[in-house]
């Protein structure tokens, strides 16, 4: 017995020293891949487009990040896999277009900011510009309110004007402007000219018919090439455009065009509605018209325009009413103007007059502005003669703000009404050379270039990839020679068994599997048929260590390489099937394999049994040698606990293993 003992322990010893270099041998070898110990082999739905999607917002110029990979916990069937796939696409799909979205947001930013980098840099060079105009305008504006302030001590002295008033206004000399008729008037020609005169007017003046007539011929003959000989039609309005204006500004701003619109109220003459007027081509010189001696009253309307073409707020511009004399009808003037004051007039103003101090003209009741007694003549009352105040030239030295008075517009459109009694010729200036004591220009304040607004750059994008996990299900099936379930079923000592060892397939979307090892330990007094084994598990290298009863089941290169075809495609997994017989009577064979994957994820199976029978033994009372040990026999204790100490080294090895692997 103690021999016995001594070899069983030995056995044991053995079997103990193989299982620890096994394990040795496994964690050595152990590599990492994405399957996990506890959750299984990972599953992936396709990521291309993603992946895609990312680079591209990238190169855009996106600022993308990419988050934690998002759990979607574990699967255990192919529909499982296949509901939590369909729902990884969704998400897949809704970032993509989170994506596509960032790279146009991207792109868009890119061309802002282009855009925006081009104006910054002009913005800069303007601002340089404008902060030196800044300091100028300050010091001029500093010089003209100490201007100001000496006008205001001066207002009631000659030629100041009562209210002090800052000029907005430049519009003096335009001597290179284009001139055109907006709405069909004619331009005589100076033949023209006299026989519309001579067939419409000159009939018609009566006793001043001759002295009217004289007047006609001579501005008719001087008149020069920049005149145009026009007719006005009583409640016909002729309008005239000007272009091309060079030296004309209001509040700093250029005036690019201005158009006068002349409409004949009246010209005081009974019978006659056509009076001869002479357009200049400098709209400041502006009119030259024949009164022939009656009392004409002339509406002009001045509309001014920027080079948008918008018409311009004219409010606070002061222009020019001057030369406006009034005196008596001599033996040498027109009949009906003998003894007769003859008198310029401003008719009418849609503005505000501003009286110049020491001025014959003044605002008068009718609304208009003109002298109310004679400035003519000192013999009548006049302080000086025409010839001493009567001068067009700027700057004669002459007191010309003795015939005139200031107006201050109000509004877009400037409207005055311009006429005459008892005078031939009448010539009317409208222009900004006011005839008081010059004004200060307010100087106008540069406008501060507009920053440009920086492009907001893209908030941060994120995506992430989503992890989905199956654990493999494995089944192990117990059957007889016609392959029929025996499972806890009593068979007959010698009889074929099988033990089919299932697992289900590997969901599409998987990982690439480098191992698949099935590892079966088979139940003692089970005859496994190496050979037959081999045959049924084609698919599989076996190799049985006969001292541990272990059966190893690894997938071939064949087989891998069909799983790992195509990774988006289901896998199917061929059972292994282990052939052998039972050779022990009245026994229960107890079975269960272990499935490990990519040498991280192992998967124990479900337990089969089969029994064989217990035989009938015949009575020989005089042979108890063949007798069965009777409940209570204590004969071969010893040997039958050295087998449950050896089963029990053996569990513990595997034990170990397996904790080994955990780990």
């Amino acid at each position: 017995m103690k021999g016995k003992s001594r070899a069983i322990s030995k056995k044991l010893s053995a079997i103990t020293l193989s299982c620890l270099v096994m394990f040795g041998t496994v964690g050595a070898v152990l590599p990492t891949y994405a399957a996990d110990p506890v959750k299984g082999i990972e599953i992936k739905a396709d990521r291309t487009e993603l992946d895609q999607s990312v680079s591209d917002a990238k190169n855009a110029g996106a600022e993308i990040v990419q988050d934690a990979d998002v759990d979607k916990g574990v699967v255990k069937s192919e529909a499982e896999a296949d509901s939590k796939r369909s729902e990884i696409e969704a998400d897949y799909k809704q970032q993509v277009q989170q994506l596509k979205d960032a790279k146009k947001a991207a792109q868009k930013y890119s061309q802002d900011k282009k855009k925006y980098d081009e104006a910054k840099k002009k913005y800069d060079a303007e601002l340089a510009k404008y902060n030196i105009a800044k300091k100028k305008y300050d010091d001029e504006l500093t010089a003209y309110n100490k201007a100001m302030e000496e006008l205001e001590k001066k207002k009631n002295e000659d030629g100041y004007m009562s209210v002090p008033s800052s000029q907005t206004l430049q519009f003096k000399s335009e001597p290179s402007a284009s001139m055109q008729f907006l709405n069909g008037g004619k331009a005589y020609s100076q033949t023209e000219w006299k026989t519309f005169f001579d067939s419409n007017i000159g009939s018609k003046l009566g006793i001043d018919q001759t002295q009217a007539t004289n007047d006609f011929n001579y501005i008719n003959s001087v008149a020069n090439a920049a005149e145009t000989r026009v007719m006005l039609h009583k409640g016909q309005p002729l309008k005239v455009a000007y272009t091309n204006l060079q030296n004309s500004y209001v509040n700093g701003k250029k005036i690019a065009r201005v158009e006068y619109t002349y409409t004949l109220r009246d010209t005081g003459i009974s019978g006659v509605n056509d009076l001869p007027a002479l357009i200049e081509k400098d709209p400041t010189v502006t009119i030259w018209y024949l009164n022939s001696y009656g009392q004409a009253d002339i509406n002009l309307t001045a509309d001014f325009y920027d080079g948008a073409g918008h018409k311009i707020d004219m409010t606070g511009a002061l222009f020019n009413f001057s030369s406006l004399n009034h005196g008596t009808g001599t033996s040498s003037s027109a009949p009906s103007a003998v003894g007769k004051p003859m008198i310029e007039k401003v008719l009418g103003f849609n503005g505000d007059y501003i009286y110049i101090s020491g001025s014959s003209v003044t605002k008068q009741a009718d609304g208009g502005a003109y002298a109310s007694n004679d400035n003519d003549s000192k013999a009548k009352g006049s302080r000086f003669s025409t010839s001493e105040w009567d001068d067009s030239t700027s700057g004669s030295g002459k007191p010309t703000w003795y015939g005139a008075i200031v107006g201050k517009a109000k509004g877009t459109s400037v409207s005055v009404d311009i006429g005459a009694s008892k005078r031939g010729v009448v010539w009317f200036a409208f222009n900004s050379d006011i005839k008081a004591i010059p004004a200060p220009v307010k100087p106008v304040a540069p406008v501060p270039p507009t920053e440009p607004e920086e492009p907001q750059k893209p908030e941060q994008v994120s995506y992430h990839y989503d992890i989905l996990y199956v654990q493999s299900q494995v089944e192990k099936n117990v059957l007889d020679g016609n392959n029929q379930d025996i499972n806890n079923g009593t068979v007959q000592i010698g009889s074929v068994v099988k033990f089919a060892l299932h697992t289900t397939n590997i969901p599409a979307g998987h990982e690439k599997i480098n191992s698949l090892v099935f590892s079966d330990v088979l139940p003692s007094g089970y005859e496994v048929d190496v050979e037959a084994t081999r045959q049924a598990s084609a698919d599989y290298d076996i190799s049985y260590d006969a001292s541990t009863r272990r059966m190893v089941f690894t997938a071939n290169a064949a087989l891998l390489t069909q799983i790992n075809s195509d990774l988006t495609k289901t896998a199917k997994v061929p059972a292994p099937i282990v052939t052998g017989k039972v050779t022990k009577e009245n026994t229960t064979y107890v079975n269960d394999f272990d499935l490990t994957i990519n040498n991280v994820y192992s998967v124990k199976s479900n337990v089969v049994k089969v029994h064989t029978p217990t035989p009938k033994v015949p009575n020989h009372p005089n042979k108890p040698e063949l007798q069965r040990p009777k409940t209570g026999d204590l004969g071969n204790l010893p040997i039958m606990i050295l087998l449950l100490l050896a089963s029990g080294g053996v569990l513990a090895g595997t034990l170990v293993v397996k904790r080994k692997k955990q780990a």
